[in-house]
């Protein structure tokens, strides 16, 4: 399966707007947490460079993982989903504010209050698709994120939803930066086969 740019487009606009959505409904139902509450802040001037800091780490480290030998072909298999894509930097930057804002708003500001934070973190990556029972080096980098997503809600509790927005913005920065090479070099290895 190739993922378009009209795809991606269409699901980076639902996931900011979309997950904003849905994490308003939930919160509507909840005497616990009211929705604008999230977007409290203390010190954004410390939070956001956190955040981004923690991110920046946190794909470093993915990336190095993802250069082990039993997990080549679970790389191999994420750059061949973004071959298609030929992504630029405006594309890279909208797809990744857009999961930045729209997840930690339904992930870390709805679900981690009502369900616990470990458990949010868990729903996150099982529902990405990270976890799977039929391909174990997979589900290995799908723990590894469990961890990183749980980071993202470290943030919140801690400091405040923009350095989660801002940890994950980069994170996956990085990773589609990371994608992109990834797929070219495939992509080049193929041609060079032919």
């Amino acid at each position: 399966m190739l993922l378009t740019k009209k795809a991606m487009f269409t699901l980076s606009v639902f996931t900011l707007f979309g997950f904003s959505g849905i994490a308003y409904l939930i919160l509507a139902f909840s005497d616990e947490v009211q929705y604008f509450e999230m977007f409290n802040y203390n010190n954004l001037l410390l939070s956001i460079p956190l955040g981004l800091g923690f991110g920046a780490v946190a794909a470093f480290i993915g990336v190095l993982l993802l250069k082990l030998p039993p997990l080549k072909e679970t790389n191999t298999f994420y750059a061949n989903l973004f071959k298609s894509l030929d992504l630029h930097w405006p594309d890279i930057l909208f797809y990744s504010f857009c999961a930045g804002v729209g997840e930690e708003i339904l992930f870390r500001g709805a679900l981690q209050p009502l369900l616990g934070l470990w458990f949010a973190a868990i729903l996150f990556v099982i529902l990405h698709g990270y976890i799977s029972t039929k391909d174990w080096k997979k589900s290995i980098y799908g723990i590894f994120l469990i961890f990183i997503s749980a980071g993202f809600g470290y943030l919140v509790l801690y400091f405040d939803i923009y350095a989660a927005m801002a940890a994950h913005f980069i994170f996956d920065v990085i990773m589609f930066v990371k994608l992109k090479r990834d797929s070219k070099a495939i992509a080049s290895e193929s041609s060079e086969l032919d």
